[in-house]
């Protein structure tokens, strides 16, 4: 090893006299090109001082830890060395002065000066230069030992690869703590490395996939925790959230049930369960899990947000509203809850609470894209477009694949006639997600409205295939195909909207002038008499095209019939 080692120094800052004596008496070491050293006081103004801490801790060989009191009371120190419990990096405790170090984590690291004597006892180090002369002569032999290993030594026993992988388990576990999770992963990686068979760590791996949205590969994982160990209820109840976010529904359940099995108290599973049920309209049983969840947890905020999400679903907002609360409650800073409660104000007609929660999710989280998305569909609610579509570009930016917001932008560009950005965004959102029946319908009323009809009808087409019972796609195609002149097709989606809807006047109406432009004269009649005996006023009807029936007859070419003729004219009284 040709580079010098990087030394990261953990302290009490009230031993910043002693860091300082430190990083001194090491200065001639850093002279000779062996050590680089590292401390907070590095951070420059406007650099995150976490991120620059723990990015400086990753990087570096070896951490030296000023040991005493305030020290070991030190959350943040305690963190550090935490975040150093990996393979890479040689801990060292430096011990200042008597204190409880040998009942902390510490002593299972070999200290310095010589045989942990305190360099501030005057009766060991008089004077404590001499205490600082052992600290740098136990560093400099690290440093030789550590530049003369080029490989690690094959010759490891059992337990010293036992060690190293729980040791990069627990950092794993840290970086997750902190939000680091490529740090985590890594960890975890290297925790299987180690132990390939260590079920708890493909687990934690598998969690940490999820945070990042790569759910193929948290399922991987957890399936192979499972199979280390079948009988793993918090495998399945993670990997049932990794196919709750793909959008596998039925596995999920399938999942969360199992974990219930092997753990009958598993209150997050009959939470997520809940959820899942939720998501596929099965309100009575999402509600039983939730409630299930909550006798097992008061304290569960999340099953409080997720029965709030079912009484959404069922139009009970005040209920919603009343869990959100709680939730809030229970974690002050729970960003969803607080989103989704700005949901239940919106759906109410409550768009400035609905605005005023969405603005707090963003002040706890700035880059929280749902808040933002959701914060943009209340300002179109308001009519304030300007904010609605600078809210959709704040949620595209932070989530470059989501879908809803491309919807969303695209449902306003199309409000203000921006037709081609409107099919653009739609278009997003169907590259996105290949399922999304709103895009393809309202990407074909666009494309109608362009006179684009074969790309409408097209679009018509999938929605169809996609949800064979949505009537209002069967009448927008029915009337694409009116347009252009294909009345077969057109009559049989109007029939198709009257089986699905059977008390639609206006598709009666429809159908009947359908067979006026076919001359099918009963047909015609008997649908705008049912169009009649449904409430539907047959003259108000045809005003809205045409001034009466001479005018109808002279535009159109069509000669009625006398008593089709009558049901179309005022009475004479």
């Amino acid at each position: 090893m040709n580079k010098g080692l990087k030394i990261f120094i953990t302290y009490a800052h009230k031993n910043s006299e002693a860091k300082d004596e430190l990083i001194t008496s090491l200065d001639v070491l850093r002279q000779n090109g062996l050590i680089d050293v590292w401390h907070d006081n590095e951070i420059l103004p406007g650099d995150r001082w976490r991120d620059a801490i723990f990015n400086n801790l990753a990087d570096s060989d070896i951490l030296l830890y000023l040991t005493c009191r305030y020290s070991l009371a030190s959350e943040n120190c305690n963190k550090e060395l935490t975040a150093a419990l990996n393979p890479n990096i040689r801990v060292i405790p430096i011990i200042l002065e008597h204190c409880d170090w040998q009942n902390h984590q510490l002593s299972d690291f070999q200290a310095l000066p010589e045989k942990g004597k305190p360099i501030y006892d005057i009766n060991e180090w008089n004077p404590e230069s001499k205490g600082w002369m052992s600290v740098v002569e136990g560093i400099r032999k690290v440093i030789n030992e550590m530049q003369s290993q080029a490989k690690p030594s094959p010759s490891v026993t059992p337990e010293e690869i036992e060690t190293l992988a729980s040791l990069a388990f627990h950092r794993g576990n840290f970086m997750m703590i902190l939000g680091q999770i490529d740090e985590a992963l890594k960890a975890y990686s290297r925790t299987v490395e180690l132990s390939p068979k260590d079920v708890a760590a493909y687990n934690n791996r598998g969690a940490a996939y999820i945070n990042l949205d790569k759910f193929d590969k948290a399922i991987v994982d957890l399936s192979k925790a499972i199979q280390l160990n079948p009988d793993y209820a918090t495998a399945y109840n993670n990997r049932g959230t990794a196919y709750i976010r793909k959008g596998e529904v039925n596995k999920a359940i399938k999942d969360y049930s199992k974990a219930i099995q092997l753990n009958p108290n598993y209150a997050t599973a009959y939470s997520n369960r809940g959820a899942a049920y939720n998501i596929k309209d099965d309100f009575d049983s999402a509600l039983r899990d939730l409630n299930k969840s909550m006798e097992m947890d008061p304290c569960n905020a999340s099953a409080f947000n997720n029965r709030g999400n079912v009484y959404v679903n069922i139009d009970d907002f005040d209920n919603a509203i009343n869990d959100y609360n709680t939730a809030i409650k229970l974690n002050p800073d729970y960003t969803e809850a607080y989103s989704n409660r700005g949901n239940a104000y919106r759906d109410k007609g409550d768009i400035d609470n609905a605005i005023r929660d969405y603005n707090t999710a963003i002040k706890i989280d700035p880059n929280y894209s749902t808040a933002y998305n959701n914060r943009g569909n209340a300002y179109a609610d308001k009519d304030d477009l300007d904010n609605a579509i600078k809210d959709y570009n704040t949620a595209i930016k932070l989530k470059p694949d989501y879908a809803n917001a491309y919807y969303n932008r695209g449902a306003v560009y199309e409000e203000i006639d921006k037709i081609d950005l409107a099919i653009e965004d739609y278009t997003k959102a169907i590259e996105l997600k290949p399922d999304y029946v709103k895009a393809y319908r309202d990407r074909g009323n666009v494309y109608r409205e362009k006179g684009n009809f074969d790309s409408a009808i097209e679009d018509y087409t999938k929605v169809i295939l996609l949800n064979p019972n949505d009537a209002i796609t069967y009448y927008n195609r029915s009337a694409t195909y009116y347009t252009k002149g294909d009345f077969d097709s057109a009559i049989e989606d109007c029939t198709k909207v009257i089986q699905l809807s059977p008390d639609s006047a206006q598709a009666y109406v429809i159908r009947a002038q359908l067979w006026l432009y076919m001359k099918k004269w009963e047909k015609a009649k008997s649908d705008f008499i049912t169009a009649q005996d449904l409430g539907m006023d047959l003259i108000a009807e045809l005003h809205n095209d045409y001034a009466n029936v001479e005018d109808f007859e002279q535009k159109t070419g069509i000669q009625l019939p006398a008593d089709i003729a009558a049901l179309l004219t005022p009475s004479q009284t």
